[in-house]
């Protein structure tokens, strides 16, 4: 199916540019022989509907090109941060074991492999290794065992937690979803897009992939990891008109560029919501229009905000977009600042099938992705405004619970980072012999200032129970390579 969506954008203009490189433009035809070459090594080398398949890049461009090649044999993938450490990159192989693996030909980072290599592949002028790492692991039998007729991605999720959980899509459903967002965002042929999101996430994968090549622009990948000049000069050495990326990025352009950029039609952010002084100065001094996308490696896009308007509430998330269904959980209401939230529940095409079940694993939720009846719990606590857009107000897992009273950590966050010496904060409830649990606030400062100042100013503006009880300076917080805190590691604390 993938294969030939991208074929029929091929057959309307071969010689299309579709992927740019420091070197070379790569046409959408160009593009297609490569993955039919690496198709025909898959193929020679016992690659079936049977045989996952761990893709373990970091050149995003080849990890497209195997994405679309093995869809096309149906071999199922699984895709891989490659910049992970060596016990993080271990355990996750041997807990969602595939029968291949795909890595780069010096892959010596992260243990390297445990394997036989059967082949040695060239496509795009760079030399791969195909592995045969054994059997699968038992929790891919429900997926490759099944009779139907479906090919899937799996995405490790990059969430709060140390372990990731291993999130299964077909591709037809992620097909699905890339043409939505292409269509509500309004991509073109004409389009060049600038990815800094990592393809191997969910983010960088529908939106720098299928969203942007299924709408047949042209996309140029320069990965997660990158300087502000090389984004700047990338960007305009390509005449970009559109760039996704994540919130650190557009706060490293902010501080190290000096002249907007003039031919970007609008710029395309997730993961988290941009500062309001982040978003305007994106806008007025560098003419960075800054859309955010909500949604899930589970659930895919759930809505889009376009930020017509900066000084709108930065916890609105925009409208869901086509064929999103949206309802709140109302038997379960928490109130914030006056308003009533509740659950997120959706129903949408772009709905993972679960998750690879490790039974008995410690630190790994294999089981949380439910149904009732078609719609999938978020675990997002949202009301809607008077524009029927989505506001996110906090986590129903997170909510602190002080003396029976309902706290939102994300209340609290947004107090501290309105204060003038705090560069970031994230709360986080810690247990309390008296009161059941208490805010806890996790503080990166950028200027010298004490625990009584940051409290006093917390004191001015939230009431008592919505205190954080202490205050833990930090030099970093602990992050995905998403950019997401992960709270529970400071639970822990």
């Amino acid at each position: 199916m993938l294969f030939e969506r991208f074929k029929k954008m091929s057959d309307i203009n071969p010689d299309s540019p579709a992927i740019l490189t420091e070197q070379e433009t790569i046409s959408y035809q160009s593009f297609l022989d490569e993955v039919g070459k690496l198709s025909d090594y898959f193929k020679e080398n016992g690659l079936t509907q049977e045989t996952p398949l761990a893709i373990v890049l970091r050149k995003n461009e080849v990890i497209w090109a195997a994405v679309v090649a093995a869809s096309y044999l149906k071999v199922s993938v699984m895709l891989v941060d490659p910049n992970l450490k060596e016990a993080e990159m271990n355990q996750i192989m041997k807990m969602y074991q595939t029968c291949f693996e795909l890595r780069e030909k010096n892959c010596s980072v992260a243990g390297g492999y445990k394997g036989n290599v059967v082949q040695k592949l060239n496509f795009f002028d760079n030399d791969f290794l195909l592995i045969n790492s054994g059997m699968a692991a038992n929790c891919w039998n429900e997926y490759i065992g099944s009779t139907e007729d479906h090919s899937y991605i799996v995405l490790l999720t990059s969430g709060s937690t140390k372990v990731p959980s291993a999130v299964v899509k077909t591709v037809e459903s992620i097909v699905g979803d890339g043409e939505r967002i292409g269509r509500s965002l309004g991509i073109a042929p004409l389009d060049r897009v600038l990815c800094a999101a990592p393809v191997y996430h969910a983010f960088g994968l529908i939106c720098g992939c299928f969203a942007t090549l299924l709408s047949g622009a042209a996309v140029s990948y320069v990965g997660s990891y990158v300087l502000p000049s090389t984004l700047e000069s990338r960007t305009r050495e390509l005449s970009c008109t559109i760039m996704m990326a994540l919130p650190f990025h557009y706060k490293m352009l902010i501080e190290h560029v000096e002249q907007p950029f003039e031919q970007i039609r609008f710029a395309l952010s997730s993961t988290s919501p941009l500062p309001m002084e982040l978003l305007q100065s994106c806008n007025e001094l560098l003419n960075l229009k800054i859309h955010n996308i909500y949604g899930s490696s589970e659930a895919g896009a759930i809505s889009i905000e376009h930020n017509d308007n900066v000084e709108e509430s930065l916890s609105n998330v925009g409208q869901p977009i086509e064929d999103v269904q949206i309802k709140l959980d109302e038997t379960d209401v928490v109130e914030v600042d006056g308003r009533s939230a509740s659950e997120l529940l959706i129903n949408s095409p772009a709905l993972a099938k679960g998750y690879l079940r490790i039974e008995g694993m410690a630190g790994v939720d294999t089981h949380s992705f439910l149904l009732e009846g078609g719609w999938w719990r978020t675990g997002d606590l949202v009301y809607l405004n008077e524009e029927n857009k989505l506001n996110i107000v906090g986590r129903v897992n997170i909510t602190i619970n002080v003396n029976g009273k309902k706290v939102n950590p994300y209340e609290i966050e947004d107090i501290l980072s309105k204060h003038p010496a705090i560069a970031e904060a994230v709360v986080v409830g810690q247990p309390d012999d008296k009161r059941g649990e208490i805010p806890v606030a996790f503080v990166v400062s950028k200027e010298q200032v004490s625990e009584q100042e940051v409290l006093q100013f917390c004191y001015q503006k939230l009431s008592n129970y919505k205190m954080p009880r202490k205050i833990e300076f930090r030099d970093t917080l602990p992050k995905t390579s998403a950019g997401k805190v992960r709270r529970k590691e400071l639970k822990k604390i």
